[in-house]
């Protein structure tokens, strides 16, 4: 029962929708009807402002994914509760109950989950693929984000991981895979575009349509949703 607590209370707080509320407090939009939709930091750069986006970038990392997992840990939880947690935390943010189950894409708070259980080599490992490659050398984040996810776990394997940081991980990069497949539950069925191809601009690149800058400054047709 103190198990299943946990990682409801896990989930239920990595779900709070904090880019979706910052949005509305400061812009009074619905930030999933504008660019990628993503409820999180990356698209509140785009659409809110660059400090603002950073700041709930951090709140994701450090109280969404570190905090539910350090709390489990001085609390005596095993490390796999622990690893529970994270993955609840992750779920959480991603498919929240209290935006009709839409959300963000997890990485900032699966870094966060990373950083609470000190898994630094893997920390390091997607740094360099993420933001060295990804950000500064390709301009190709997207792409280098599904490297980081297909490399990180075989890596803690070799690394010498817990087989319970290990399934963690390969459970980390199946829950934001689906995101990607899923979006916000957006029909993959566009007007020029097949239904594989979407699916597979999803996967590698995390959006729609091939070109990025179309896909990241949408606005709304009309309206806002309720």
């Amino acid at each position: 029962m103190e198990t299943t607590l946990f990682i409801l209370a896990a989930y239920l707080w990595g779900a709070v929708p904090s880019a979706y509320l910052v949005a509305r407090y400061l812009k009074g939009i619905d930030i999933r009807e504008y660019g990628s939709g993503n409820v999180g930091s990356s698209n509140l750069i785009e659409h809110v402002g660059r400090r603002t986006g950073f700041s709930l970038g951090v709140f994701d990392i450090l109280a969404k994914g570190t905090l539910p997992v350090v709390v489990a840990d001085l609390t005596g939880q095993s490390l796999a509760v622990q690893a529970g947690v994270g993955l609840a935390a992750i779920a959480g943010h991603n498919w929240s109950p209290y935006i009709g189950f839409t959300g963000g894409r997890g990485l900032a708070t699966a870094g966060g989950v990373l950083l609470g259980l000190l898994m630094w080599k893997e920390i390091l490992v997607a740094i360099v693929l993420i933001v060295v490659l990804g950000r500064l050398v390709t301009r190709d984040v997207a792409f280098w984000t599904l490297v980081a996810l297909l490399t990180v776990p075989p890596l803690a394997y070799l690394f010498g991981q817990s087989p319970e940081l290990v399934y963690m991980l390969f459970g980390i990069a199946l829950l934001l895979v689906l995101k990607r497949l899923t979006a916000n539950w957006e029909t993959p069925v566009r007007d020029g575009h097949s239904v594989p191809g979407v699916l597979l601009r999803r996967l590698v690149w995390d959006r729609d349509v091939a070109r990025r800058l179309e896909w990241m400054v949408r606005r709304p047709a009309s309206g806002e949703r309720n």
